[in-house]
């Protein structure tokens, strides 16, 4: 170990000033990587929570399908040709939930549950168009009520997914931690984007 006095040559004292610059900026560069990947790892966790609450706000809405189809059943009695429709749609839902469960990336789950909304929007304007005329219930009131509040989750979590994304992806981008991004393995995720078909909540009118 070098002893730094007044009787140390110059050069000495000057090469061990350079060590401690370098060493000092050294750890000052570990502590931004680590503080940047925390960074990136945190809002890559905030992402996958709000992941979960939208598939869950999903699979409640879902819940509905059997109540809305036996609602219709009830009104109108068997009709072939709308309930095959109908068990169409439903076989895309649960081949997008399928997907969703075997994702491998978070783009992956998150094209899945786009596929769960437009599977169960097409179930609803399914019935729309092909009831026009079905008279409203109190059955049918209520479940009117249940699928708008479903819908109103499934944009309020929708929302809080696609900000979850922005604050990750703003971080993916951004000087520093962009850096330590691409050395971690961090990209730009995909937003949730709503159902065209489906750009306000779905409704449920049978009234008319």
């Amino acid at each position: 170990m070098t002893v730094i006095n007044e009787n140390t040559p110059f050069y000495k004292k000057r090469g061990v000033q350079v060590t401690a610059g370098i060493v000092a900026v050294f750890l000052i560069l570990i502590m931004m990587f680590v503080s940047s990947s925390n960074g990136l790892n945190k809002q890559e966790q905030n992402v996958d929570a709000a992941t979960g609450e939208i598939q869950t706000a999903l699979q409640n809405r879902a819940d509905l399908i059997p109540n809305l189809v036996n609602a219709v059943k009830g009104a109108q009695g068997q009709e072939s040709a709308i309930y095959g429709k109908i068990a169409d749609a439903r076989t895309q839902y649960n081949q997008a939930k399928q997907s969703y469960d075997n994702a491998s990336s978070q783009d992956k789950k998150t094209s899945a549950m786009q596929g769960q909304d437009r599977a169960f929007n097409l179930m609803v304007s399914t019935i729309q168009e092909n009831y026009p005329d079905l008279k409203s219930s109190d059955q049918m009131g209520t479940l009117m009520a249940q699928i708008e509040g479903a819908n109103n989750r499934v944009t309020y979590e929708r929302k809080k997914y696609n900000q979850a994304v922005q604050d990750y992806n703003n971080k993916v981008v951004s000087f520093p931690s962009s850096l330590v991004a691409g050395m971690t393995g961090h990209s730009k995720m995909a937003y949730y984007q709503a159902d065209e078909s489906a750009q306000k909540n779905p409704t449920v009118d049978f009234s008319k």
